[in-house]
């Protein structure tokens, strides 16, 4: 599995609901297994690269739905890897959630940014 195998595969799955977190981490750890990197950095780089990128948010789940984190793409992506080192990187479901932007469902589709 490449990175951007895993952009493909989450930004896919982005089209039809809104992802939990632990799918980031399953599919990094593939990799990081694969390549022999800590898995974090491998997380790090698949999370910046879709926030950064203006890909994918990242947020919870509230009365409204998906809400989005505010903040810049790098505030984004600490605040995430910092509630994953409060659970130990297992969250279990209880960690926050990512959702394609329209240019994230751009790029699902086959289409340009």
């Amino acid at each position: 599995m490449k990175e951007e195998e895993i952009y493909r595969e989450l930004l896919e799955e982005g089209l039809d609901d809104w992802i939990m977190v632990d799918q980031v981490l399953y599919l990094a750890g593939e990799l990081a297994e694969q390549s022999g990197e800590p898995p974090r950095e491998v997380t790090e780089r698949v999370l910046t690269h879709l926030v950064r990128g203006g890909l994918m948010n990242v947020g919870d789940l509230g009365e409204t739905g998906f809400e989005a984190w505010s903040g810049d793409a790098d505030s984004v992506v600490r605040r995430v890897l910092e509630s994953l080192d409060a659970v130990d990187w297992h969250p279990a479901g209880g960690g926050c959630w990512l959702a394609n932007t329209p240019a994230g469902d751009r790029e699902a589709s086959g289409g340009t940014r």
